[in-house]
């Protein structure tokens, strides 16, 4: 499915870091979660980036931010081309403690590393760049692939400088928008309910869940998160569970031989009908068209891998 162009990475002794070209063809990423912070500018095609249930439409001169340990998926519509960059906090701030990293959204470690603020915000705002802040970007995330991995005296120190530079590029450019989000988050506490629900419905898929057993599990009122529902993703918790369900679908239709009424019972689809009918609502086709154009394409993907 992907094309990676790829330079060797610092080892662990300077940190993690890594930034490359990706190009990839049409599929689906399963949901998966890394040790390390990763973000992505998407330069042609269409990727829908999946967070639970919330998914993020990029397009050319979207940026997608991933921190570490949120788990995420992806389906690539046709083919696209992006840049990438991974790193971790002992790269970006080696003198900051070791335990900075799992706490990395603590107000006391984004004071002293102020270049992680947009990833606190990915999941409540979307990061489109006009041509201006795309070119920029570009420019300094092409430095960086051309220094990576590289032995040359200062460049590990080159690369983080830049590194910093793109970051607080993409702050300046979104501070207010950013502000709001995590100020929000911290006087309120809204998005780690919201994570919470997330986690609790993907674990219960298959259950009949309604807001109340997910309030109770929470504990807190079904009005009061019903409230904040709608207020961190504009969505409702029956729409919420209805794009987990169809998500998870999607990977058991691609990643498994399971027949179709199956993939509907495992997704918490009582009625197979209703089941498809939803699915077509959702994707324009049916699970079964889904299925086969999906396994079409990741075998014209190896045939092309084979002949390059």
């Amino acid at each position: 499915m992907s094309d990676l162009s790829t330079s060797t990475a610092w080892g662990s002794t300077a940190g993690y870091f890594l930034a490359r070209h990706e190009s990839h063809r049409g599929g689906v990423f399963p949901v998966h979660a890394h040790d390390h912070f990763e973000a992505l500018l998407i330069l042609s095609g269409r990727r829908v980036q999946h967070y639970g249930s919330l998914e993020i439409e990029a397009n050319p001169g979207s940026l997608i931010f991933t921190p570490p340990g949120l788990r995420h998926g992806a389906t690539i519509v046709g083919h696209t081309a992006s840049l990438s960059i991974q790193f971790n906090l002992k790269f970006l701030h080696p003198e900051l403690p070791a335990d900075a990293q799992r706490l990395w959204s603590h107000p006391s470690t984004l004071s002293a590393a102020p270049e992680l603020l947009p990833f606190v915000g990915q999941k409540q705002m979307r990061y489109e760049c006009d041509p201006g802040l795309t070119e920029k970007l570009q420019t300094i995330w092409t430095s960086l692939i051309e220094r990576n991995g590289s032995q040359s005296l200062g460049s590990e120190q080159y690369a983080r400088a830049q590194l910093s530079i793109l970051l607080l590029e993409v702050l300046g450019a979104f501070e207010s928008e950013i502000i709001e989000v995590v100020e929000m988050e911290q006087h309120e506490g809204a998005s780690d309910k919201i994570d919470e629900l997330r986690q609790f419905i993907e674990a219960n898929l298959a259950e009949q869940l309604s807001i109340h057993e997910a309030a109770r599990h929470l504990a807190i009122s079904s009005s009061c998160l019903a409230a904040r529902i709608k207020r961190v993703t504009g969505q409702t918790f029956g729409e919420l569970l209805l794009k987990a369900r169809l998500q998870h679908a999607r990977e058991l239709l691609i990643y498994t031989d399971r027949r179709v009424s199956q993939v509907a019972f495992e997704c918490g689809f009582e009625d197979h009908a209703y089941f498809s009918r939803r699915f077509r609502q959702d994707l324009g086709v049916s699970p079964l068209e889904f299925r086969r154009r999906q396994l079409t394409e990741i075998d014209l993907s190896a045939i092309s891998d084979q002949r390059h």
